[in-house]
């Protein structure tokens, strides 16, 4: 018997971001990527219902039982008033999210999603996931992030000292290679991915991970890769009638 998945309601507008990668140690210009973060969030806030951050917001992001990394902290606090004022904020686990533990959801008020989301919005299904893993030649990532989610690895990396586990996660980060990273053919396997869903019934599909913004609209359907918050400053919304892809202005 099949199970059917759950749903969740996401109400309208409804904004999507990803691959922030914050704390990242090659990024270009990281007071820029503030300000923008900033700004971003005061649109949500003035105008969103719904957010969702479509994994990997940090580059490094790991829990311990009394630890968390506090250089996010200014951010983390903005989220929280954001739920407080009633927006319903959500989570997707990157491949940069190595540990989330409970700290995100209890006190930022966040709900967090191991993998992928299934949404409706204003009546619309939604399929919404990060997209590592999707590639077909990603055989040795996917062997990758089992390793990494495995719990008896991950104890094992909890007993690290903090200080010490950050900096070997910030020492051996690759964002720099894969935001420079151009591949058109890419682009093409991940809207076959998004047609398959569309052929499941899915209205939308959002995906990120590959840092290259996209859009795609067929008839009533609409796919859109977010691009990332490192360069290119892309986001999309849900209006309540259809999804677009959108860019953060610097002015």
């Amino acid at each position: 018997m099949a199970v059917t998945p759950h749903v969740t309601l996401l109400p309208a507008p409804v904004y999507f971001l990803s691959d922030a990668h914050l704390g990242a140690v090659h990024l270009p210009d990281p007071a820029e990527q503030a300000v923008m973060m900033d700004r971003f969030l005061g649109r949500v806030a003035d105008d969103g219902r719904s957010l969702v951050f479509v994994g990997d917001l940090f580059d490094f992001w790991y829990e311990w039982r009394h630890v968390v990394p506090k250089r996010h902290f200014a951010l983390l606090h903005r989220i929280r008033t954001l739920v407080e004022r009633g927006v319903a904020v959500h989570l997707l686990a990157g491949n940069h999210d190595f540990r989330l533990h409970g700290f995100l959801e209890h006190s930022i008020g966040m709900t967090v999603h191991d993998d992928g989301l299934i949404a409706e919005i204003a009546g619309a299904p939604t399929y919404i996931l990060h997209g590592d893993g999707i590639l077909a030649r990603d055989h040795g990532y996917r062997f990758l992030k089992k390793l990494l989610r495995n719990r008896a690895a991950q104890r094992l990396f909890a007993l690290l000292h903090p200080d010490l586990a950050i900096a070997l996660a910030s020492g051996t980060s690759t964002t720099s290679h894969v935001y420079t990273k151009v591949r058109p053919e890419d682009d093409r396997e991940y809207l076959e991915f998004a047609r398959r869903k569309f052929a499941e019934g899915y209205r939308n599909v959002v995906l990120g991970h590959l840092h290259r913004p996209y859009e795609y609209v067929d008839n009533d359907h609409t796919y859109v890769n977010l691009g990332d918050w490192i360069t290119k400053f892309t986001y999309a919304r849900h209006d309540g009638e259809r999804l677009s892809l959108q860019q953060m202005s610097s002015s």
